[in-house]
């Protein structure tokens, strides 16, 4: 496998047109990609990202990096891209502790209809904290939300979510003064990362390849600890995709943390077929590095 990083040619530039077009269409970027291999079939993952300041010509930050794992070294010369590109070998093994990061699009299927997972869960979530409080579990997302927070409950509320929250990482907020609809905005995002550790490493296809490492956060004022998994998603966005039909989009989530390989074999495998669907759209790619002690 290579492993390329790939950027515009000092040129383009986000100041052009064709520029701005690649920070807006992400069946733009993947069909020009393509074109840096012969291969009729897409057989690569990429990542977009947004490059910093000490890349060498001037004026490059807020330009599109692009990370790509292939099969199959891409052309080294376009008059679109710069390409640096070397040969992907790792020597993964067993135990091996690893910094990565993800940007995927994570979905649960029903009825053969896809479902992002991040929505499913929050929906879940406010469903099940309406039913702990005996109140209606119908409605939107937000219907729910306001039920919760409007009714007649906030001590019940409150009750609950200090219980949720006080063997999660956020266990020191309960004892903070805070109001209810914060510790409600907590446990969500507790309740979605949850569900989306779940994905990630016990999904069908992946159970067993890794798992996350965990660290302890201590309270300095309690003096208490909790252990809590090396893990954080940020970065959740839609991405419409105009080519393709009206109103036509997917969602995506950034994650990054901590893991450890069980099966090394698989865990390059997995890697080099990418995690998740959207593959063509940027999802998928995980990179990963020794983690730095």
């Amino acid at each position: 496998m290579y492993l390329s990083r790939i950027t515009l040619k000092p040129d383009i530039g986000v100041n052009t047109q064709l520029g701005q077009l690649l920070l807006k269409r992400t069946y733009g970027t993947h069909q020009l990609l393509w074109d840096l291999f012969d291969q009729p079939k897409r057989d690569f993952l990429y990542r977009e990202e947004v490059s910093k300041e000490q890349l060498s010509h001037p004026g490059a930050k807020g330009e599109p990096v692009y990370y790509l794992l292939s099969p199959h070294q891409p052309k080294a010369q376009t008059p679109l891209f710069n390409v640096q590109c070397k040969p992907f070998k790792p020597d993964f093994a067993a135990g091996q502790q690893l910094s990565f990061r993800l940007r995927a699009n994570p979905v649960v299927t029903r009825n053969k209809k896809r479902h992002d997972l991040a929505m499913d869960e929050q929906l879940t979530f406010y469903r099940h904290l309406c039913g702990e409080l005996h109140l209606p579990q119908s409605g939107k997302k937000s219907e729910l939300r306001t039920r919760l927070l409007q009714g007649n409950y906030t001590v019940q509320l409150n009750d609950w979510l200090c219980s949720y929250l006080s063997q999660t990482r956020y266990f020191a907020e309960v004892y903070r003064c805070h109001e209810v609809c914060e510790l409600l905005d907590l446990a969500v995002q507790e309740a979605v990362s949850r569900r989306l550790i779940t994905w990630l490493t016990q999904s069908q296809s992946r159970e067993g390849i890794f798992s996350l490492t965990t660290y302890q956060v201590e309270d300095e004022n309690s003096g208490e600890v909790r252990k809590v998994p090396a893990f954080e998603w940020h970065g959740y966005r839609a991405h419409p995709l105009p080519e393709k039909r009206d109103k036509a989009r997917f969602l995506s989530v950034d994650m990054s943390g901590e893991l450890v390989i069980h099966d090394s074999a698989r865990f390059l495998d997995m890697l080099g077929k990418g995690i998740g669907p959207a593959k063509g759209f940027g999802c998928g790619l995980m990179l990963v590095k020794p983690v730095a002690y």
